[in-house]
């Protein structure tokens, strides 16, 4: 058997180097820490008031009844959701959506109103962005328009992607990315709002007042746990904020 000559054995050495060092890398970019600790003890159904600002809740709303599968799926997405219809002080209705989700991780991702709405044979239309003001500054907002039929229904949303409000499904994997390369693995919260009407600019100036009516009603806890930030360099007096292991 041949011996390996010098240069043979220091290429070798290198290749074992840079496969060890890709390795530690790999394991050192890994995000390992939950950024859920905010949301261990809230939940969606006593945070979110049945009255508020003129607003309260539609008792006698019709609840949608979701097949199996769509059930099943919801359960593995979300740990947390939260259904109702709100009547304004004019008699007007808005629908309210709240889903939540403690890991942002590979399957494990919001899913966006305008794949929820095709899946279930919606036509969507999508509007412009537009925002909240809240605490001085402009949550994002994204606007659909779906229709099915003689249905019309405009829509407004947002997704919280741990500390991050983005508006689209672009900025959610970039959102992803970046708190993982932190260290962090994100949750994630998906706010919706939806109207049935036929004047889609009516609608949106309606739903952005619910909108800020109810960021403005919630104790800042729960504003936080809506529209960020949520990790413990932004809310270091908060011990539930301490990071947990996946």
């Amino acid at each position: 058997m041949r011996l390996l000559s010098n240069a043979m054995w220091r290429h070798a050495a290198g290749a074992l180097v840079l496969m060890l060092g890709a390795v530690v890398a790999a394991q050192a970019l890994t995000p390992r820490s939950r950024l859920a600790a905010l949301s261990s003890d809230l939940k969606l159904e006593a945070a979110i008031p049945d009255t508020f600002g003129g607003w309260r809740v539609d008792p006698n709303a019709f609840v949608q009844v979701i097949n199996p599968q769509q059930l099943a799926l919801l359960n593995t997405l979300y740990a947390q959701t939260l259904t109702r219809t709100y009547i304004g002080p004019a008699g007007e209705r808005v629908m309210l959506s709240i889903a939540y989700g403690t890991a942002q991780a590979g399957e494990l991702e919001l899913h966006r109103p305008e794949v929820c709405y095709v899946a279930q044979g919606f036509a969507i239309q999508a509007g412009a962005h537009s925002s909240v003001p809240q605490d001085g500054r402009a949550v994002p907002v994204q606007r659909l328009l779906a229709r099915l039929g003689g249905r019309s229904e405009p829509i407004s949303y947002w997704m919280r992607v741990g500390d991050d409000v983005i508006p689209s499904g672009v900025q959610q994997q970039v959102s992803r990315l970046k708190q993982g390369l932190r260290g962090w693995i994100p949750d994630g919260l998906l706010f919706r709002v939806s109207t049935l009407s036929a004047d889609p600019a009516a609608a949106y100036a309606q739903q952005e007042r619910f909108m800020a009516d109810l960021l403005q009603a919630v104790d800042p806890r729960t504003r936080r746990f809506l529209i960020g930030p949520v990790s413990p360099s932004h809310t270091p007096g908060d011990p539930r904020l301490a990071a947990t292991a996946p």
